[in-house]
């Protein structure tokens, strides 16, 4: 009798890679964004599963997590992580809910402007209510146009060095910074390629609706502008900038022609010497804007920074020894080689090579010209002759004098205040010299899912980069609440903000995001529980310094 096996079911197991997502999602819940765009972006009737608010999410997620992406679209990264977007969000997740259709109604959606105002306005008011963070300066920088452009594999790239792209944003935006947390309190897009006067005055308007009304203080390269400043000054708020270089020539006030004060050097700053100290004095100021003129008096601070001499210094005579050897190239006797045979082609040569290293009235050159006469025998049809060589030289040496004096005019640096003194103190405006804030730059590379012929219109890109703007919100929350958590425990001070050789500006949110690397979640299979990868002890401390549960580990059986 022949007996039959019933062939058992087929098991499969999916494995998927959770990283960072679970983090990412309680984040920006807890930021309340999914809840603010749905209450000022509509979510059409056909987008299915997703809200636009969620949309917004899960698309951020998808760009900010430090996880295995392997340049998968969004839809590719979605459909391989059904279960974990699925247990995070609470509803199913599926590649169409996050279609370019989809996409770019949401990106329309947040590029209308009376609906951003809306949305930056609620972010800003339950950021404020939930951590109550101390609010004093505000660091605002302009991103001309051409400044973004999307790779053909779907990259955000900033700053690159071409001159022009396809799809490259030519939108003018200001990006206003709480500082130091680098948290976007503002982005407010210019109407034209070329800012206008009442554009500034303006962005001082948005930038004071969306904080409590007290006196703030404004830095950032857009004080460059003038009508920034003026605009700044006519709202009641302080401003402290480093004036560009044409301007930063300390000729005038280090003669002691308009010299107010004199500023002492800072004693608790090791690079400070009794030759870094500064002088003031003050400028008329007169802008118009909006048919009325602003009037007001601007304090000109000239400093000298040690750091900044010692560096440009060290460049200097770096130029010098290499053009000295240029210099004596010329003359160097070599096979093949043909060496300049007048004074006139010499010291043509040499002013030359002066130019390209700018070292113009640092070095003495001494021109010489031996003249030698040679006999020179009869051979065959050619007579008994005399030949006169000519043999010019170039003797270089450092004008000492000279070279002193351009040491000491090194490392001067011009600010414009309008701060009442005693104030701002010498470290305060030396800051001002470091590496600008971090803005959009800390999101070059990262895949947003979008062909450059996905972008065709202004107002695409302008809702794309609103949309960055959310994650730039995000990575700076984390690590605010983080170095916020790790002052209270005592491990860093409020006031140096260094101890023991660590900086807590290197508690950034890309580190906190990339410790969950290689988490990995498995499904459940008919009524067996999931199972997720167990919280290692670092993981659980970064968990603890964001103020996030455990419990967002542990998926809902």
């Amino acid at each position: 009798m022949l007996h039959t096996h019933k062939r058992p079911e087929m098991l499969t197991l999916t494995v998927e890679h959770s990283d960072d997502i679970p983090l990412l999602i309680a984040h920006m819940r807890r930021m309340g964004i999914p809840h603010i765009l749905d209450r000022h972006i509509p979510t059409r009737a056909y987008w299915g599963n997703l809200t636009s608010g969620w949309t917004a999410v899960v698309w951020l997620t998808h760009i900010l997590s430090c996880g295995d992406h392997k340049a998968s679209t969004i839809q590719q990264w979605v459909s391989s992580r059904l279960g974990t977007l699925h247990w995070c969000i609470g509803s199913e997740v599926t590649p169409i809910d996050v279609d370019i259709d989809r996409l770019h109604d949401l990106l329309i959606g947040l590029s209308r402007d009376h609906q951003w105002q809306a949305i930056e306005h609620d972010l800003n008011r339950h950021m404020l209510d939930t951590w109550a963070w101390v609010i004093e300066q505000i660091h605002v920088r302009i991103y001309e146009g051409r400044v973004w452009h999307i790779s053909p594999n779907g990259l955000f790239l900033v700053n690159q060095p071409h001159l022009w792209r396809a799809r490259m944003s030519r939108q003018p935006m200001a990006l206003a910074m709480l500082d130091p947390l680098n948290m976007p309190l503002v982005l407010y897009s210019f109407s034209q390629e070329c800012t206008h006067p009442a554009s500034f005055y303006d962005l001082v308007e948005r930038i004071s609706q969306n904080l409590p009304p007290r006196r703030y203080r404004f830095t950032g390269d857009a004080l460059t502008a003038v009508e920034f400043r003026g605009a700044i000054h006519q709202h009641n708020h302080e401003y402290l900038c480093l004036l560009p270089d044409s301007l930063s020539a300390p000729d005038a006030p280090l003669d002691g022609a308009r010299p107010a004060c004199r500023l002492p050097a800072d004693a608790h700053d090791p690079l400070a010497s009794p030759s870094s100290d500064g002088v003031e004095w003050l400028t008329p100021m007169r802008v118009n804007l909006n048919g009325s003129p602003v009037v007001w008096n601007e304090r000109r601070i000239a400093i000298r920074s040690p750091n900044h001499a010692r560096i440009s210094e060290e460049a200097l005579r770096a130029r010098l020894t290499r053009a000295q050897a240029a210099l004596l190239a010329p003359g160097e006797r070599k096979r093949g080689k043909r060496r300049p045979r007048t004074i006139e082609a010499l010291r043509e040569a040499a002013h030359a090579i002066l130019d390209s290293y700018q070292v113009h009235g640092l070095l003495h050159l001494d021109f010489d010209e031996q003249i030698e006469e040679r006999m020179v025998r009869r051979y065959r049809g050619r007579p008994t002759g005399v030949r006169v060589e000519r043999d010019v030289r170039m003797n270089v040496s450092v004008n000492t004098d000279a070279l002193s004096r351009a040491v000491h005019s090194l490392g001067w640096q011009v600010f414009g205040s309008n701060i009442t003194p005693p104030e701002p103190a010498r470290d305060q405006m030396l800051s001002l010299t470091l590496p600008a804030a971090s803005g959009f730059e800390r999101l070059h590379g990262r895949p947003i899912s979008l062909a450059p012929h996905d972008v065709h219109s202004p107002e695409l890109e302008s809702g794309l980069i609103r949309l960055l703007s959310l994650g730039l919100r995000t990575l700076a929350s984390l690590e605010a609440i983080a170095r916020r958590r790790l002052i209270e425990e005592g491990v860093f001070t409020l006031s140096a903000n260094q101890d023991n050789g660590r900086s807590a500006s290197r508690i950034t949110g890309e580190r906190l995001l990339d410790a969950f690397r290689d988490m990995t979640f498995v499904p459940g299979f008919h009524h067996d529980p999931s199972g997720i990868t167990p919280l290692s002890p670092l993981q659980q401390r970064v968990l603890h310094l964001l103020a996030l549960p455990l419990e967002i580990y542990q998926p809902k059986r």
